[in-house]
């Protein structure tokens, strides 16, 4: 239960900072930079990387505002062997650049369980986020299956 609180409040707070930073980016545009801001966000889109799909959040506000947030949508075999080797993440975060520093270390891990789950192994959204210090903290979430209550 205390899992599922502590997942909870973070994403929670995660979406409400990420809609204000929106909000404030589109309210702070002049005349002069509007071209700038619609070329930044049009360019902010999920990439291919291997088997996974990555969105950099951050790149919305540069690359020197703390923290830094990036999403990866994973499989299980992916979320498993990351899971396993947390070293395994940060070596492909760095080599692909994931973020505008390095990453350090990964840790600690938060993971909403996915049991009860009735078509198998779900797919997973890792949110990474990366501080000044260089760590990065990793919070999973299974993939809502798309037919949810629906019949």
């Amino acid at each position: 239960m205390k899992r599922t609180a502590m997942v909870g409040l973070f994403l929670s707070t995660f979406l409400f900072l990420l809609g204000n930073r929106l909000a404030d980016a589109q309210q702070s545009t002049t005349p002069t930079d509007k071209t700038d801001s619609a070329d930044q966000k049009t360019s902010l889109k999920w990439q291919k990387i291997d088997d996974m799909q990555v969105l950099k959040v951050w790149q919305l506000e540069g690359q020197d505002v703390w923290p830094q947030i990036s999403i990866l949508r994973v499989s299980n075999a992916t979320y498993l062997k990351y899971l396993q080797n947390p070293q395994g993440l940060v070596d492909f975060v760095n080599q692909n650049k994931i973020f505008s520093k390095a990453v350090i270390q990964a840790g600690p891990w938060v993971t909403l369980s996915s049991a009860g789950e009735k078509d198998g192994s779900p797919d997973w959204d890792l949110t990474l986020m990366h501080g000044k210090l260089s760590s990065m903290i990793v919070s999973a979430l299974p993939q809502l299956p798309l037919d949810s209550g629906a019949k």
